[in-house]
């Protein structure tokens, strides 16, 4: 549904970009200007998106940057002492709880751009939905378990390297060990994903109720995941955070001063952006 759309958007730009103040001062045609991907808005569409945008980007000015600031200071204190799993999960649910606030209080928004498309519209931006689905099916079902475990491998060594600069080889060794361990569930999940297709579809024939059912779908989404996925993803998630913790706690002085430089520099960003609101 286009809400499910544009909560990614929301979310995603609102925050990774305060790490660049330009960026985020910018939003309020950088989200129109993404949505344009998906379908082709009118002038006077992306006018009012503008516009409904203004009070969710004030309200997360005001209120979602110092609790985002508070998080990054905590994760500093948390760098002075050993890092277990357990402190990986607690930083990944305190973002998650500031992923959920900002969900639902994009919801409205969201509502207001469903209402406001055509049919012709929505049937072209489930039609781009659909071939990102038989995109992705192509690209993940067609890998071998060898190179799954490589891209895997890639993408933890990739996101790592961006905070911590280059990785010694045990820190490489203990990422390879984790993508052997991770089980596959692309089938699990592509399966879960046409299920939801199928929801957005029938959601955007905009029956009378249509927004309180779009919202009792996302508030009971974790309920309609299968066995399969919920089991893998559980098992995934303990890998990622024993082996986060593991890289993390056995950095080196040289990757110590990159760890805590970036979250300076995101510190720096936000509290720039915190004075900018109150001048």
């Amino acid at each position: 549904m286009v809400l499910k759309r544009l909560l990614p958007v929301c979310l995603c730009l609102l925050l990774t970009s305060c790490s660049n103040a330009f960026v985020y001062n910018q939003l309020d045609w950088l989200i129109p200007w993404y949505m344009g991907d998906y379908v082709n808005l009118t002038r006077d569409q992306k006018k009012s998106l503008k516009q409904e945008l203004q009070p969710l980007l004030q309200w997360h000015r005001e209120e979602e940057l110092q609790s985002y600031l508070i998080i990054l200071e905590g994760i500093e204190s948390d760098l002075d002492q050993p890092v277990d799993s357990a402190v990986i999960k607690a930083w990944t649910d305190e973002l998650l709880v500031a992923y959920t606030r900002l969900e639902e209080r994009s919801l409205d928004l969201a509502f207001t751009l469903g209402e406001q498309m055509s049919d012709a519209q929505l049937a072209d931006f489930m039609g781009e939905l659909y071939e990102e689905q038989a995109d992705l099916e192509e690209e993940y079902l067609g890998r071998t378990d060898a190179e799954f475990r490589e891209q895997t491998f890639e993408n933890f060594e990739d996101g790592l390297k961006s905070f911590m600069g280059k990785l010694q080889p045990e820190q490489k060794q203990l990422l390879q060990e984790a993508a052997a361990d991770m089980h596959r569930f692309d089938e699990a999940w592509l399966q879960q994903r046409r299920k939801w297709l199928a929801q957005t579809e029938e959601l955007l024939e905009r029956e009378p109720g249509w927004q309180q059912r779009a919202r009792d779908i996302l508030d009971q989404r974790e309920s309609h995941q299968s066995e399969e996925y919920v089991a893998a993803n559980v098992h995934n998630e303990q890998v990622i955070y024993q082996v986060l913790a593991a890289v993390i706690d056995s950095r080196n002085d040289k990757q110590d001063r990159r760890v805590r430089k970036e979250l300076g520099g995101f510190k720096r960003d936000l509290n720039k952006l915190i004075a900018r609101e109150k001048s």
